[in-house]
């Protein structure tokens, strides 16, 4: 369990460092839209590479099953991942990537709906991760309509394609979940580069905007392999409950740029709405404490 939870924290690290290269070239280039294509096109190599290597060692599990999980992810990925780059243009990174907290709601949900039913010690933790992030959206001001529906599109859209991970990640026939989510990745992320070719008709491929999407690319792709390993390791609702700790990962990094006077990134908020974050930042800590009780009873 200890390596679910380390991979888990590490995957929250890079998701968090990605957000705020995703901010930056929306900041520059306008459109959230470009970012989701050009990115894909640029993590699918990546992906391409994982693949080769994996089955170099091994093989991926042939059958209707997989498949059909894979074309689930890609679908599921690509709506949580473009819902999210429109949430972006509403409100600063930080606060953002707080907000999708909110997916482990969802996901709570749609588990609950598919049969796989919750303890009550593990719905309070759900609803503890869900207050606090909650909590940091309102100390940080309020949400738009546009906001909120497009934060509650890029919380099932990812909450359903975690599912469909967690589910691949089972199926794969090595003994390592590191190695297994380098497989799965690669499956993954090749195809989603061909999903969004289509895109390329409407947003031809510009030199500069692909440049510019590479750092996203690259740390989001570091993110993604430990949170395969992590979902592979401990579950998909654990792993979300610690990848909730985006939230505390967030004030962190958000006191960081602020004092190297990067406010175009995050902007400058007051020491009450820092407080109140932290606060809430350790509402997400107490829920992680508490799964992981109900996991080892």
């Amino acid at each position: 369990m200890f390596s679910g939870i380390a991979a888990g924290f590490l995957s929250v690290l890079f998701m968090c460092s990605s957000y705020i290269f995703s901010r930056s070239y929306i900041r520059k280039h306008q459109d959230p839209v470009k970012l989701s294509i050009f990115s894909q096109l640029v993590m699918s190599a990546g992906g391409l590479i994982l693949l080769t290597g994996y089955l170099c060692f091994a093989s991926v599990p042939c059958n209707q099953k997989f498949f059909a999980l894979l074309l689930g992810q890609v679908t599921t990925f690509i709506w949580g991942q473009t819902s999210f780059f429109v949430l972006l243009k509403e409100v600063e990174a930080t606060r953002a990537s707080s907000l999708i907290g909110l997916k482990l709601i969802a996901l709570a949900v749609v588990s609950t709906l598919l049969g796989n039913m919750l303890s009550g010690l593990q719905w309070l933790a759900v609803l503890l991760c869900t207050v606090a992030a909650v909590g940091m959206n309102f100390s940080g001001g309020r949400l738009s309509l546009r906001a909120v529906f497009w934060l509650v599109m890029a919380s099932f859209g990812y909450a359903l394609c975690d599912m469909c991970i967690t589910k691949m990640m089972l199926l794969m026939p090595g003994k390592s979940m590191l190695f297994n989510a380098v497989g799965v990745m690669g499956c993954c992320f090749t195809l989603l580069g061909v999903a969004v070719l289509p895109g390329l008709l409407k947003y031809p491929l510009r030199r500069d905007e692909l440049k510019d999407s590479v750092p996203y690319s690259l740390v989001y792709l570091g993110s993604m392999l430990f949170l395969y390993t992590c979902f592979g390791l401990i579950g998909v609702v654990f792993g979300s409950i610690i990848q909730a700790g985006r939230g505390i990962v967030s004030i962190i990094l958000g006191m960081v740029l602020l004092h190297f006077g990067l406010e175009k990134n995050e902007p400058q908020v007051s020491g009450k709405i820092w407080l109140r974050r932290s606060i809430m930042a350790v509402f997400m800590l107490s829920a992680m404490i508490l799964y992981t009780l109900t996991v080892n009873r």
